[in-house]
């Protein structure tokens, strides 16, 4: 825990400490002539300290000139008054310690009995002793009770630590990512939820461990696809010298346009502490593109005329029929023209033995374009569809199915798209 704090101001030197937190400290009268002066003692603080340089351009207005790791000791004193409050955090944002400081605004003139006064404007060095886990200072004016400026303390310590990876406060881990795995089902239907899930891999190649690792996961895609929770996800997790760890994570994925459409995924690693060293950032990031098909979905008809659906596994040929249809036709968000089907990528059977890229072929080698029943099984609305013909027994449908479905390619808008359409059936040995 930091036990004391200095600031050295610009026109003199004051050493502040405290202990370890304040609760609500009383407020400092407006006339800094009734504050004593601090009685100054020369306890050490340890061997390192931060030392962040801050100009007040107001009293509420504040910016950082500079800030580093010294290893000179720094003095202190106790009992300064509770003109500016010093809130610790560190890399979990957890409060570490809260201190009274002296403000570069209150002027202490040296002598015996030296004097006080406000200036409008000054520059004071806010010294904190050195902790590896410290990542931000908070300065608020406690009579205001605003905050003035924050102080990232982090970004010195890492510097201090990548020149002296030998220090005994400072450690040196190589992390990486060593691979990015998206998946995705076969293909997405245009409109209807899939899921696509990505395994991260994180190393630690050492010297030092276990360390904590900060992992960094997101995703993107192109037009054509959206990712309902996209938001970066980072993780912290425990990596021991030669081992790995893998990280997965799920995205609900939908597909808006027909085609291949590219999804990447990135994930980074930083160490958690600022004061371990990577010397090779190099293999901190990896990417992986995916390409998710998306399907257009079409209107499926098994056994054109029939009501019943019946499926004989031992009838041989099963006639299914793939209907033309507008946009908006039976809640088709695409037109479908049935007769620009490619016949060699069909393949029939029921849902999950198609995304697992089984199911029947085509049994005659072609399409056959024809009128073919509507759903109700009587209309035919003279448009031309194509017929096909499977055997449902290769490795399309067995009994208990309840949905026989057929998955090909056909053309749209001059390119060849996945289409996929299903329909109800009993099936029986």
């Amino acid at each position: 825990m930091v036990r004391k704090i200095v600031l050295v101001a610009a026109a003199g030197l004051l050493l502040i400490a405290g202990p370890a937190a304040f609760a609500d400290p009383t407020p400092p009268p407006p006339d800094p002539a009734t504050i004593p002066l601090p009685v100054f003692d020369f306890d050490a603080d340890p061997a390192k300290a931060v030392v962040a340089r801050v100009t007040f351009d107001s009293r509420t207005q504040a910016h950082v000139e500079s800030t580093t790791v010294t290893t000179s000791r720094a003095r202190g004193h106790s009992g300064e008054p509770p003109i500016l409050r010093l809130r610790l955090t560190d890399v979990d944002g957890a409060e570490v310690d809260r201190i009274n400081a002296w403000s570069p605004l209150w002027r202490l003139d040296g002598g015996p009995n030296g004097s006080k006064g406000v200036r409008s404007s000054g520059t004071g060095n806010f010294i904190v002793p050195f902790s590896p886990a410290l990542a931000a200072m908070t300065v608020t004016d406690v009579r205001l009770n605003q905050e003035v400026v924050t102080v990232d303390l982090a970004a010195p310590i890492r510097t201090f630590c990548g020149a002296n990876p030998g220090d005994p406060d400072c450690k040196e881990s190589d992390l990486a990512i060593t691979a990015v795995e998206p998946s995705a089902p076969l293909f997405g239907v245009l409109g209807q939820p899939i899921t696509v899930t990505v395994a991260s891999d994180v190393a630690n190649n050492g010297p030092d461990g276990p360390t904590d690792a900060r992992v960094r996961r997101e995703v993107s895609a192109g037009a054509g696809l959206t990712i309902a929770d996209a938001a970066p996800v980072t993780t912290d997790v425990p990596v021991a010298v030669g081992t790995t760890q893998r990280l997965t994570k799920a995205y609900t994925v939908t597909c808006t346009q027909p085609g291949t459409v590219n999804l990447t995924a990135t994930t980074r690693v930083t160490a958690k502490l600022p004061s371990v060293v990577d010397a090779a950032p190099a293999n901190d990031v990896r990417s992986a593109t995916l390409g998710v098909t998306c399907a257009v979905p079409a209107t499926v008809n098994v056994k054109p005329g029939s009501a019943e659906n019946v499926v004989n596994l031992n009838d041989g040929v099963l006639p299914v029929g793939v209907l033309t249809t507008n946009a908006g036709e039976y809640g088709n968000p695409v037109a479908v023209d049935a007769t620009t089907i490619d016949w060699s990528t069909l393949r029939l059977a029921a849902p999950s033995r198609i995304l697992a890229g089984l199911g029947a072929r085509e049994r005659h080698g072609r399409i056959h374009p024809e009128n073919v029943e509507e759903l109700d099984e009587r209309t035919r609305d003279r448009d031309t569809d194509a017929m096909l013909h499977f055997d449902p027994k290769t490795d399309g449908l067995t009994v208990g199915d309840t949905s026989a479905c057929v998955y090909g390619r056909l053309r749209l808008a001059g390119a060849m798209v996945a289409f996929y359409g299903c329909d109800r059936v009993t099936v029986r040995p």
